[in-house]
């Protein structure tokens, strides 16, 4: 049994050294939305980072301290921002054993908007360091409608009664600290829940019922924990219900806790439904537990990773699309065929932990370093309608990283704006020249002293003003 909780350390502990070898912060974040009036909704915004992904500093007195910032901002689809706001906190351990890698620090941001689609950005930065962590995403509120209508599901760490109002965890009479994740293991084998129940049908000095009810299906629909439901009585037109398992006894897999509320009178039937994930490290035998911390390739890696598991098949080909940059053509060919969501996880999991193994890296290594250049071609690159990967300069970033030198040219009378990319260890040195030939924006690449990539000996004469011109009207003939 020791060598057992050994060996999960050690499955555990592996992220964590390679997240510390990164220059960003991995977080995790999620929102849910409730009713707050006939046209707002009351929106909370959850962040988490693992205790470990921060850097502590020693302090006069023995202690150690870290310091970061969250940021949160909200735009309309069209990118106009509707606001911003800030948390700035500290977290403190007297000395080291106080320090637990595994411990989720969670922040909220707690806000109204109109009934609606948005844009939103979250961005932790330690202030030691100034390392960040990005995660963009769709916030869509709920809607308010006729008949009984549910909040958005929100998971959570514990809930507990209070009746503390200034706790930032404090919802309707009791302590809802959320769960970000939405991946459920060993060190976090409890799911708890929070739903809102709105437009009951309360009616003053009549008692009536509804039926409240959830169960665990797969992605492909299959049930596999049911609980049957209970009759509550209707005592307001809006209620809160709460609810908790341990997920430990399913077997590790991708899931969907679904909720129902049931009217008897009626036979009206709402239903609200969110995704998440279980891990289980598999046992180990005696003395494996070493061998996996040399090699982080070693037998029993997990089929699924856990940072692919909750994707979206569109997500999932997305990310694909991204990592056709680094892609063999066999490996094009085989993901082309692979047509349901898991098989892509399978893929995406394995296509990321070769390249670990032959970087002799933590697993996980390559594709988060790969997802924080797609962050930064999305941030530094984005132009004419396209993200930032998708572009030239975003190309050529994702796939041989970061420049060791940049010459940036502005516009002149007689040149366009144009830059120069150097990488030293390229073929003993190579150079990537991108310009500003149409004048939007967009950086393409119009010659390279690497072999694999355009290479043009006549790239000086389109940098002159004259040459970008006739190229244009060249290239807009058809």
């Amino acid at each position: 049994m020791k060598q057992f909780f050994k060996a999960i350390l050690i499955a555990l502990i592996l992220p964590i050294m390679a997240f510390a070898q990164m220059n960003f912060i991995p977080i995790s974040v999620d929102y849910a939305s409730f009713r707050h009036t006939d046209s707002t909704a009351y929106v909370e915004v959850y962040i988490s980072v693992f205790q470990g992904n921060l850097n502590y500093v020693k302090q006069a007195d023995g202690s150690y301290k870290a310091s970061f910032t969250n940021t949160l901002k909200i735009t309309d689809l069209n990118g106009k921002q509707i606001d911003r706001y800030a948390h700035a906190y500290s977290n403190t351990a007297k000395d080291t054993s106080g320090l637990n890698q595994f411990n989720q620090l969670v922040d909220i941001f707690s806000f109204y908007l109109p009934y609606g689609k948005y844009k939103a950005k979250v961005q932790m930065v330690d202030q030691t360091t100034k390392q960040k962590g990005e995660y963009v995403f769709d916030l869509n509120t709920i809607r308010t409608k006729p008949g009984i209508f549910l909040s958005d599901l929100e998971f959570c760490q514990n809930i507990q009664k209070s009746q503390d109002k200034t706790d930032r965890f404090y919802k309707n009479g009791l302590r809802v600290v959320p769960n970000p994740r939405g991946v459920f293991d060993i060190l976090e084998p409890m799911l708890y829940f929070y739903v809102e129940l709105n437009n009951l049908p309360f009616e003053q000095g009549k008692e009536k019922h509804f039926n409240f009810s959830y169960c665990v299906t797969t992605t492909k629909g299959d049930t596999v924990k049911k609980v049957a439901p209970a009759v509550k009585r209707i005592v307001a037109p809006s209620l809160v219900e709460v609810g908790g398992f341990n997920v430990m006894a399913l077997p590790q897999n991708n899931y969907i806790l679904n909720i129902k509320v049931e009217n008897p009178e009626t036979g009206e039937v709402v239903t609200v439904k969110k995704p998440f994930y279980v891990y289980k490290p598999k046992k180990r035998k005696p003395g494996q537990e070493n061998a996996e911390q040399n090699n982080a390739m070693a037998s029993g890696t997990p089929k699924i990773d856990p940072s692919i598991a909750l994707l979206s098949q569109k997500e999932l080909k997305k990310e694909f699309e991204m990592a056709r940059y680094i892609a063999t053509r066999q490996e094009e060919k085989i993901f082309k065929n692979i047509h349901d969501a898991n098989g892509m996880r399978e893929f995406l999991t394995q296509f990321w932990y070769r390249r670990d193994k032959v970087a002799g890296v933590p697993l996980g290594t390559n594709r988060r370093e790969f997802l924080r250049r797609v962050q930064e071609a999305d941030q530094k690159f984005r132009a004419m309608g396209k993200e930032g990967w998708q572009t030239d300069r975003g190309r050529i970033l994702l796939k041989y990283g970061e420049p060791d030198e940049v010459e940036r040219y502005p516009s002149s009378m007689d040149l366009v704006p144009y830059e120069v990319w150097y990488y030293n260890n390229l073929e003993g040195g190579a150079k990537f020249i991108f310009a500003d030939l149409r004048g939007f924006g967009e950086y393409e690449l119009i010659h390279s002293t690497y072999r694999k990539e355009l290479q043009n000996p006549n790239w000086r004469q389109l940098l002159e003003k004259h040459s970008g011109m006739m190229q244009n009207e060249n290239n807009n003939q058809f």
